[in-house]
């Protein structure tokens, strides 16, 4: 079988790094621009992501980075850190999983390097069996038109805009993504070893430039300003084509990154189109099943704002006003208040998109009343 991969950023090395993880007969070809560098973002993730790095590593023994030897600026970590939220507190991963830190050019040209990759632009007009899209956002560039938007359908975020920045590295005993609210809605602290990189994000609608530059250094001092980016938060309304086209990545979906779930959003794609190329799954459920997931995870991030910050502005307002909760959702909290924590995390229970039952009863309990989380734990397990 022959796949072509469209793009080398994050979500094309890593729909290459799953097909070699499962399938290692596959044959790979990887196209993409040269003059199109990939978004300096998307320094985070979940554990997810390091299982399939050591699942690629099986199956291809001679790349075998270690954490003191991978050359992607990583580091361990730990969790997210809310910091001036409705409450500050830590959404971890549980003492026996962690994530990592990186710099996603550096890990994409150190992977990338275990395929054979094309610099040319091209169509789908490919010679291979299946076809994956990873050649970046649609909003971006001279081929987004008013066609282009009737392609997808945008979700809702109250921030549209971020201003990119980096610091000094600091050494911590464990890492954590530090995620700060400020008066304009809130920047992400990542550690890494050579730098902090930082992400002031706001509404432009709400925020001029000069005021978040202004507001920025005023919060965090005096640091290196690497460049501005707006964005959307959208998702494809069909990211299927011919059943053998598949969009992944910025041309499928982009989310604002609270919970860093980008690069989960894309692992779980992938693996629900090799279920549907090689097991004979449902397409129609498969599409189904995504969408709902990246909608759901976008209202789940809308529950963030719900209950504000230490900051009483106008955008903390207008953020505020956009969490509504769905049949899914009340569900979720009915069976925890009624004690039904078993049932739902060791029986067939859905999740919320892609945060496990217990992800959402710690943010609940964290996020909107004042009860502890641990104690429930105990009572309920």
């Amino acid at each position: 079988m022959k796949v072509a991969i469209i793009g080398k950023g994050l979500a094309g090395i890593l729909t290459a790094m799953a097909w070699k993880a499962h399938y290692p007969a596959t044959e790979i070809e990887i196209y993409y621009d040269p003059f199109s560098p990939i978004e300096p973002v998307g320094s985070g993730s979940w554990p997810n992501m390091l299982d399939l790095i050591t699942e690629f590593q099986t199956t291809n023994p001679e790349c075998w980075p270690s954490w003191r030897e991978a050359d992607w600026d990583q580091t361990v970590k730990t969790g997210i850190s809310y910091k001036g939220w409705g409450k500050d507190w830590f959404h971890d991963f549980g003492m026996n999983r962690v994530a990592m830190h990186f710099d996603p050019k550096k890990f994409c040209d150190d992977m990338a390097r275990n395929f054979k990759c094309i610099p040319k632009r091209v169509g789908y007009n490919i010679d291979a069996d299946f076809i994956y899209d990873c050649g970046g956002s649609p909003f971006s560039g001279r081929e987004c038109t008013s066609e282009t938007w009737d392609r997808y359908t945008l979700l809702q975020n109250p921030l549209n805009r971020v201003l990119l920045a980096e610091t000094d590295p600091y050494t911590r005993v464990y890492c954590t993504t530090d995620n700060v609210a400020t008066k304009d809605g809130w920047c992400f602290v990542i550690p890494l070893q050579s730098r902090t990189s930082m992400g002031y994000l706001f509404n432009s609608d709400i925020t001029t430039d000069e005021e978040a530059l202004e507001n920025f250094q005023e919060q965090f001092g005096e640091a290196k300003v690497t460049g501005w980016r707006s964005f959307h938060n959208y998702c494809a309304k069909n990211p299927v084509m011919d059943g053998r086209i598949f969009m992944n990545g910025n041309k499928y979906f982009f989310i604002e990154p609270l919970e860093a779930t980008s690069i989960t959003g894309y692992m779980v794609w992938i693996e629900r189109t090799l279920r549907y190329i090689l097991q004979g799954a449902s397409i129609q459920e498969m599409v189904a099943d995504n969408q709902r997931d990246i909608c759901e995870n976008a209202n789940f991030l809308l529950y963030h704002y719900a209950h504000g910050s230490k900051y009483d502005t106008p955008f903390w307002d207008y953020a505020k006003s956009l969490w509504k909760p769905t049949d899914t959702w009340n569900n979720i909290l009915k069976d925890a208040k009624q004690g039904n924590w078993k049932h739902r995390v060791q029986g067939t229970a859905y999740n919320y998109s892609y945060f496990s039952f217990l992800s959402v009863i710690a943010t609940y309990c964290n996020m909107e009343t004042q009860q502890d989380f641990k104690s429930l734990l105990r009572n309920n397990w």
